[in-house]
């Protein structure tokens, strides 16, 4: 699976004050580079966001709801519990960053790719997914309810327990991950069927589908 990385210009504007970029920038924020900025209970929406790069930023309380974000580098941010949701994502790299409840609902992602992310309780419903990578993650608990995924690739990723309801799963790879508690809907083998996994995943999987293996 190929996935474009984002382009970001050579030469961004340096380290302008992030809140007054946001709110008073208007509509359209391109070409900065952000580094060690906070910003504080902003709420904002319909923005479009592009050829920027975040370095070390911390987002507390933020909501920056139904907005573009176009060829974005966060690197080494906590973005926890920040509201992005009903936003659009294309070629994004989040790159050691913190996730952890950080609400994409109702979004779409293509080309973006997670790296090391720490994104417990990360909220992906009714998203639509394509060309998206999550390599080396910690996903416990989050929530990829009724989504559509094509070519969505999971690499060494911890899914404990984490939700796949209604959310067909057909050429997803889970071999090299952690799904032990997954949760899907109560219509036997429905989101897993096509999914590959490994034969001891397949046993933690049997009571998904009311198996029980002697032997």
């Amino acid at each position: 699976m190929k996935i474009t990385s984002p382009r970001i210009t050579k030469i961004l504007k340096e380290d302008g004050p992030l809140d007054e970029t946001l709110l008073l920038a208007g509509e359209d924020v391109t070409e900065y580079s952000f580094r060690n900025q906070r910003l504080f209970e902003v709420k904002t929406e319909n923005i479009s966001m592009q050829s920027c790069l975040f370095t070390n930023c911390l987002l507390i309380g933020c909501s920056i709801k139904k907005s573009q974000f176009s060829d974005i580098i966060f690197r080494n941010c906590d973005l926890s519990n920040v509201n992005f949701s009903g936003s659009g994502f294309h070629r994004i790299e989040f790159i050691e960053c913190k996730l952890i409840g950080t609400n994409f609902s109702e979004s779409a992602l293509n080309h973006t790719v997670f790296t090391n992310c720490k994104a417990e309780y990360l909220n992906l419903t009714m998203s639509k997914l394509k060309y998206v990578s999550f390599d080396q993650c910690d996903l416990r608990n989050s929530s990829l309810e009724n989504c559509q995924f094509a070519s969505v690739n999971f690499n060494a990723s911890d899914l404990k327990e984490a939700e796949f309801y209604r959310t067909p799963l057909k050429g997803t790879d889970f071999s090299n991950c952690d799904i032990s508690g997954i949760r899907i809907s109560p219509i036997v083998g429905c989101e897993l069927r096509g999914a590959t996994v490994t034969s001891l995943q397949a046993l933690e999987l049997a009571h998904l589908l009311g198996v029980t293996i002697k032997g």
